[in-house]
């Protein structure tokens, strides 16, 4: 089945300003590099900005339509209470590991920290491109216009529309695709949680 988004964003609702302003102004900025180099767009569920936590069939489709997945990382992503980022990340880690068995050979996460760095599990940190955005606030310019963020947001979509072009021929059938129950990510919240703690000074510079 092709392709059909150039990437996901997965990320926590959040009931203040941070969380909800961040998203748009990341989807903003980044889907304005990406219309110069791929016609595909990015899924944004713009239902969790308002505080929705369900998740649906339509959505797990459209994340396994997807060539990538950018992960907004906060300390609560990985949450015991609201379990369906630990299932995104789940499901696109099996669909990554399909990929790159049928002949992909990048990551297709993208972690980008918005707060608490050194909370990032050690596995997330350790095999993939990070791209911190700890700088941003509410009150700061938005992030199109925003030229501390710029290279990153460039970075960004490069990767992305290079994993579109990767990924062209990819023959997963998405139609039955479901993410994991929320019972199916108990170990791997455990996990995240007990790697994010071993590193509590952890500090590194991207």
């Amino acid at each position: 089945m092709p392709i059909r988004n150039a990437c996901f964003i997965s990320y926590r609702h959040g009931q203040h300003e941070l969380m909800g302003r961040f998203v748009e102004q990341l989807y903003e900025a980044l889907a304005s590099e990406l219309e110069a180099v791929t016609d595909l767009r990015i899924y944004l569920d713009k239902s969790r900005l308002q505080g929705g936590d369900l998740y649906n069939p339509a959505l797990a489709r459209s994340l396994c339509e997807s060539a990538c997945m950018i992960m907004i990382f906060t300390q609560t992503y990985f949450s015991q209470e609201h379990r369906y980022c630990a299932r995104e990340f789940a499901a696109m880690c099996e669909l990554e590991r399909k990929r790159m068995t049928a002949g992909a050979e990048h990551g297709l996460i993208i972690p980008v920290v918005l707060r608490r760095f050194e909370a990032l599990p050690r596995s997330i940190s350790s095999k993939r491109q990070v791209y911190r955005f700890e700088k941003y606030t509410v009150s700061g310019r938005r992030l199109i216009l925003n030229r501390h963020f710029d290279a990153d947001i460039q970075k960004m979509a490069r990767y992305i529309a290079d994993r579109v072009q990767e990924l062209r021929a990819d023959a997963i059938d998405c139609t039955d695709f479901r993410l994991p129950d929320d019972n199916d990510v108990t170990e791997l919240i455990s996990d995240m949680e007990s790697r994010s703690a071993a590193f509590p000074g952890r500090e590194r510079s991207l």
